[in-house]
């Protein structure tokens, strides 16, 4: 059974850290993002996966090579093609019934379930009640059938697809699947409010992280409230952080107090220091 991961956004929301690290082999609970769906994909048998990329390409196909007993299939994309211009483009490696995930998010699918559910429709999608305070694409599900524009369910980004859905796609090489595709056919839809995390912005990681959490070979001498050190840092005596992410390999040796900010280290190993909202440097 194969399987595809769509990794080949820029992590824009989360830079400075995905200017040279791509946003799914950023770690949260101190393992890569990427992983949480792997992992998902080989607990439900599937053995083959496809992974779309375009950012940092070659950091992320060895990080899956060297970590993963699987085959891999990695799509290379010139510019970024969209959910439907990615499926399409690696259309030849889906011949059968084949499930799709979004690298960015942290999610158990019912891909079993999914997969019996779909029966003459195009695709099924995991749905879920919304986050509170969030933003979303309302849905509704109707005897076994979505609908988008209204409800109170949003689609939480998995997919259990059969090939036919190539028959519907436009005559396009970069489109989103959604638009051009799933508001005009059949659907079928599984809810699961299980745990679910969307890893698109700081305060969204922080979230998803659970709280402080110290990576590998990691010094902690200063104070940490919330926030999220990676491996092989230094957070000198009368260092206070408040809600920050600290990426791979930053030292931090003056006393003072940061709140709210990504801290890392730039391509010429410079550090810096980016505020996000609500966010103060002292």
């Amino acid at each position: 059974m194969r399987g595809m991961i769509l990794a080949a956004g820029f992590g824009t929301r989360l830079r400075p850290i995905t200017l040279t690290l791509p946003k799914p082999l950023v770690p949260v609970r101190n393992k890569p993002l990427i992983a949480y769906a792997v992992e998902n994909y080989l607990r439900a048998g599937v053995d083959e996966i496809i992974v779309n990329l375009h950012h940092l390409p070659d950091l992320i196909e060895r990080y899956l090579t060297d970590n993963f007993d699987c085959t891999f299939h990695f799509s290379r994309e010139e510019k970024i093609l969209g959910t439907g211009g990615a499926l399409k483009r690696v259309r030849h490696l889906l011949t059968d019934t084949f499930f799709l995930v979004n690298g960015d998010t942290i999610q158990s699918p019912p891909f079993e379930e999914m997969r019996r559910a779909r029966g003459d429709a195009v695709a099924t999608l995991a749905l879920r009640h919304p986050p509170a305070h969030d933003q979303f694409t309302p849905v509704n599900l109707e005897h076994g059938r979505v609908t988008f524009g209204s409800g109170d369910l949003m689609f939480s980004g998995a997919h259990a697809i059969g090939p036919e859905i190539f028959d519907f796609m436009p005559d396009e090489d970069a489109f989103s699947i959604v638009d051009s595709v799933y508001k005009h056919v059949a659907l079928a839809g599984v809810v699961d409010d299980g745990p679910w995390f969307d890893i698109g912005t700081p305060q969204r990681y922080l979230e998803a992280s659970g709280g402080t959490t110290v990576g590998a070979r990691s010094v902690i001498e200063g104070t940490l409230n919330n926030s999220v050190v990676w491996d092989d840092c230094y957070i000198a005596r009368g260092v206070v952080l408040n809600e920050c992410i600290v990426a791979h390999g930053v030292e931090l040796t003056e006393p003072g107090e940061i709140t709210r900010a990504i801290i890392c280290r730039d391509a010429s190993d410079a550090l810096i220091v980016s505020p996000f909202e609500g966010g103060a440097t002292l």
